[in-house]
């Protein structure tokens, strides 16, 4: 038993004098470096490989998303434009002078969408999308303050047009509940209505229960068969759009006074600067 246990250990010393490098043996550091990089440079390369598509992915997914969850309401602090251009080459507006806007004027009869003398010096139509968050605000702040001033003062004449534009969903049926309110006789009502809750009806498209807010129940059953069946109620809208095109307006809101495109930006401080010279003119 003691011999066994003599040879087992002898194995084991001489196994591990084998191990021990020989005299001469030096380290050489460079060079187990180099290897090491050698044999390291495909698995980096992989790894960025991956980094780079995940990071890519990631870029992709986040773009996606944002789109996804973009506003369809316009975010342009000129007004709201079309998604597509009117016309593939837009000339610039040329002024149409003071005979051109009297005829203008004249092609309509007085309705509810005018307001105003009719002998005022200066003709202005308001063009307007009602799913437009500009025309709301220009609306509900700053035509009060042009109204007052202008056209309650016998100024001017205000021509209101609707301006609806394709990449709004709701907008032409809103401008069509308007239209039809008017003709019973409630149109500044649900021009009102409609733009202070605009954010309401342009999320669900239910405009119908706006527009029922502001109008009696006899009166909305006949807005709501105009709306259905009249032509006509269609037709003043495609009639306001023609105009738009024949003036070469291409955003909303847009104030033409006399045949002049007044802004681009509509603050009241623009359109008095535009309207007194016109006014004293006459």
């Amino acid at each position: 038993m003691e011999h066994d246990e003599m040879d087992v250990n002898r194995w084991v010393d001489e196994r591990l004098r084998s191990l021990d490098p020989p005299a001469e043996w030096r380290p050489n550091s460079p060079a187990a470096f180099a290897q090491l990089r050698r044999r390291s440079t495909p698995t980096r390369r992989r790894w960025w490989l991956w980094a780079t598509l995940s990071a890519t992915a990631a870029a992709g997914g986040a773009v996606l998303l944002l789109l996804s969850s973009a506003p369809t309401a316009c975010a342009n602090p000129l007004g709201c434009a079309p998604s597509t251009p009117m016309r593939p080459t837009p000339s610039p507006a040329v002024a149409l002078g003071p005979a051109s806007a009297g005829s203008i004027a004249r092609d309509r009869k007085p309705g509810f969408k005018e307001s105003g003398s009719p002998t005022a010096p200066v003709t202005c139509e308001l063009y307007t999308d009602f799913e437009c968050p500009h025309c709301a605000t220009f609306y509900l702040e700053t035509a009060p303050q042009f109204v007052a001033r202008y056209v309650d003062t016998g100024k001017v004449r205000l021509i209101h047009r609707d301006f609806p534009l394709a990449r709004h969903r709701y907008a032409r049926v809103a401008a069509r509940y308007a239209n039809a309110a008017g003709q019973a006789g409630y149109y500044q009502a649900v021009a009102n209505r409609l733009f202070r809750t605009q954010a309401v009806w342009s999320a669900d498209g239910n405009i119908d229960e706006q527009v029922a807010r502001v109008v009696p129940a006899a009166a909305m059953d006949k807005v709501r068969a105009l709306v259905r069946d009249d032509p006509a109620v269609e037709n003043s809208v495609a009639a306001d759009e023609a105009q738009a095109r024949e003036n070469r307006i291409d955003r909303t809101p847009t104030l033409l006074c006399n045949g002049q495109i007044i802004g681009p930006n509509l603050s009241f401080g623009t359109i008095e600067a535009s309207l007194d010279p016109l006014v004293v003119q006459r």
